[in-house]
């Protein structure tokens, strides 16, 4: 299956499938990995660059590309707008390059007629190669909690889940790997290996999405059994995550869990700081909410709220490498644009769900994608309410790459449907 597919693509094709599944291999364990994946597609799409007005117009016939492109539109005409409002500086609008260059990566997508192997295995491939980076750092050299070539544990961490998440799926919904055990196999691995290497990075706001991910699979495949059994599944499940946890280092999963409850007790009862992860973002959350309430439309601009931030956390003798910021999408938008901010953030992932939601209801050859895209923006949503993702470029980059990937591949497949209902 897998050589019929490739030889049906070009050569140039064959290469442009090849270097965009050498991207996102190593997309953790790569200086700048992300970014690398998105300038790929951007890169190939501008290869063809005398097609891109003819392809993009067919695309934008479609009602649903529209209501997506409406999100990204909102993202960065707000951020734009701000920028203008504040007088900020050039660097602001740097946070918008991977929503601008969508046209150029969907248009990448297409004209590679990017294979499906590509994603599927790709992904585990880089889940993988982030659980063993992770397991190479944190059990081998003892550098404590994992991050692979990121710039934070965090970021390492929810990205690994993100990989997971795509490896389950292709166990799920990869007709090869049905059909090739090894591919099956390979697939699963890369699911076991992104979950490790997110529990070694000591990340527990992305520990919540890996049970969901987990427990949507475990629905999923055992979908038109006994309800006795999906509930053995899903107890299954809970088992193997609580094992995982009893495996990695105490001092990353199992001490880092220890005490949440307690310390969130503690700071609603005396306002007390006494850690850096849980207490630290109660007091950050309280105050963006104080700064919303007093400017509540368009916010104090990002540099007089973070400068606030700074002087508001000085009593609290905040250690070297715990950054001024709101560790919130939507708290940090609020304290820093208004509600405009807000709403920008939340029309962008409103209407990114919307259309993958439209998508997984025009057919089974679109599903899987369509529901993988609904889960992203879902696990993004997550992710954003223990840490700015929208504000990190690892994040933003691999979000936009990610969004264009499947909206790519359901364009295909789209188009291969009725390709063959023509002949």
């Amino acid at each position: 299956m897998l050589r019929i597919d490739m030889a049906s693509l070009t050569q140039r094709e064959r290469i442009h499938n090849g270097l965009v599944f050498a991207c996102l291999s190593v997309v953790l364990v790569m200086p700048g990995g992300p970014m690398l994946l998105a300038l790929c597609l951007a890169g190939m799409g501008l290869w063809s660059f005398k097609d891109l007005r003819t392809d993009l117009a067919q695309v934008w016939g479609s009602p649903v590309v529209r209501i997506m492109t409406m999100g990204f539109a909102i993202f960065v005409g707000v951020g734009f707008f701000l920028g203008i409002w504040y007088d900020y500086r050039p660097g602001h609008y740097e946070a918008f390059i991977p929503f601008l260059l969508a046209p150029l990566m969907l248009h990448g997508v297409l004209k590679a007629r990017l294979q499906p192997v590509v994603l599927w295995m790709g992904a585990a491939t880089a889940a993988v190669l982030a659980g063993a980076l992770a397991s190479y750092e944190s059990l081998v050299l003892l550098t404590g909690r994992a991050m692979g070539a990121m710039s934070h544990p965090i970021i390492f961490g929810d990205l690994s889940v993100v990989l997971a998440c795509i490896a389950l799926f292709g166990v799920l919904y990869f007709e090869q790997a049905k059909n090739q055990r090894w591919m099956l196999v390979y697939l699963s691995c890369g699911a076991a290996l992104g979950v490790w290497g997110s529990l070694l990075s000591g990340s527990k706001g992305g520990w919540l999405s890996i049970i969901m991910v987990l427990l949507v699979f475990v629905w999923r495949v055992t979908a038109g059994k006994a309800v006795i059994w999906r509930c053995l599944g899903v107890v299954l499940i809970l088992v193997l995550v609580a094992k995982g946890v009893w495996l990695a280092p105490e001092d990353l999963v199992r001490g880092r869990l220890e005490g949440v409850w307690g310390k969130i007790h503690h700071w609603f009862e005396t306002g007390q700081v006494t850690d850096w992860s849980v207490s630290i973002r109660l007091e950050l959350w309280s105050y963006a909410l104080q700064l919303f309430a007093q400017r509540p439309i368009l916010g104090w601009s990002g540099g007089e709220a973070l400068s606030m931030l700074a002087d508001h956390l000085k009593p609290f003798n905040v250690p070297v490498g715990v950054a001024p910021v709101f560790e919130n999408d939507l708290l940090h938008y609020a304290a820093v644009s208004g509600m405009v901010g807000v709403l920008s953030v939340l029309a962008l992932y409103g209407c990114v769900f919307a259309g993958f939601w439209l998508y997984q209801k025009q057919g089974a050859s679109t599903f899987a994608y369509a529901l993988l895209g609904m889960l992203l923006v879902a696990l993004y949503f997550e992710f954003g309410l223990t840490v700015n993702a929208l504000g990190r470029n690892a994040f933003r980059y691999f979000f936009c790459a990610m969004t264009v990937i499947l909206l790519g591949l359901i364009i295909l497949a789209t188009q291969e449907t009725k390709e063959s209902a023509w002949n």
